[in-house]
């Protein structure tokens, strides 16, 4: 089992050239690939995996085939944190017994669920990757995705810029994106191509949060998924919430003074009728705020 540690951005293709000229200052670069990477995701019919916060993935790269299974984790912010197992598989289809028995809940028939498993959606892309080993030994990976995903006759592009730590000090993820946000218009990622995968497939669209959840994390989280449907759907009502969802996000901030005031500012500006979303104010303050969680982790 590994966890990953990864920071989320979307971010259009004419932008990579920017990401590259920029790659020295980052750190050393070990070294470059680029590889096609067709992704099916699996579930049962009555989609177990889901509702256990888990995900099942097969992928093909350069002719060989590997079978993940996620976890649950933590996602707030740019930030995604799972626990994952990667083994190699002879096929598309998944062999569930080849994973570690202490992974599933009790009493699961890991059995039975072999056989309710069905393909629900793939996302195939092209990746450009680079890694970076950073001044204190940190090997960090970025990645930009390229492709689609596709779930029947309808599909969804893919363009995501993504920092994985390899090995070393969490912090310096956090400090190289730093560092991008300073130069580049990135936008935090929100959701995993599963989670939007599903989405596409159910046709479900995004709606804003019914209400203002209780703590940060959920509260973060309501605020992207109303940025987002500010963005999408041009919302009217998307900005009114977003302001009530900083104010809660603020009173959860009283051990961080400097945050707190940030997200105040924010609030501030928002209610005055300024598009805050856009802003590298608002993207470097998510940022600092994941970072924050995952220290206090």
């Amino acid at each position: 089992m590994s966890t990953e540690l990864e920071l989320k951005f979307a971010m259009p293709a004419q932008l990579l050239p920017q990401v590259v000229a920029l790659l020295p200052q980052l750190g050393q670069v070990q070294q470059h690939d680029s590889s096609t990477l067709l992704n099916a995701y699996f579930d049962s019919t009555d989609n177990w995996f889901r509702r256990h916060d888990m995900g099942l993935r097969t992928r093909l790269k350069r002719g060989r085939y590997e079978q993940t299974i996620k976890l649950a984790g933590a996602q707030h912010g740019a930030m995604q944190m799972r626990p994952e197992y990667n083994l190699p598989c002879s096929g598309v289809i998944p062999q569930l017994a080849a994973f570690p028995a202490q992974i599933w809940p009790p009493q699961t028939d890991v059995a039975a669920l072999q056989q309710q498993l069905t393909e629900l959606f793939r996302t195939d892309f092209t990746r450009q990757s680079w890694q970076l080993s950073c001044a204190d030994g940190s090997l960090i990976e970025l990645v930009y995705d390229e492709g689609h995903i596709l779930a029947g006759a309808r599909s969804q592009p893919i363009a995501e810029l993504e920092l994985e730590l390899l090995q070393g000090d969490g912090r310096q993820l956090f400090a190289l994106a730093r560092q991008l946000l300073q130069h580049i218009a990135l936008r935090t990622g929100w959701q995993s191509k599963a989670a939007r995968g599903y989405r596409l497939l159910a046709q479900q669209p995004l709606s804003l949060p019914p209400d203002i959840p209780a703590g940060l994390s959920a509260q973060i989280n309501a605020l992207q998924q109303t940025e987002a449907c500010y963005h999408q759907q041009a919302e009217q009502a998307a900005p009114g919430l977003a302001v009530q969802l900083l104010s809660a996000i603020a009173d959860n901030l009283a051990g961080h003074p400097a945050l707190q005031q940030s997200a105040q500012q924010l609030s501030a500006k928002l209610a005055a009728g300024h598009d805050i979303f856009a802003t590298p104010a608002y993207q470097l303050w998510l940022l600092t705020l994941s970072e924050y969680l995952y220290q206090q982790r």
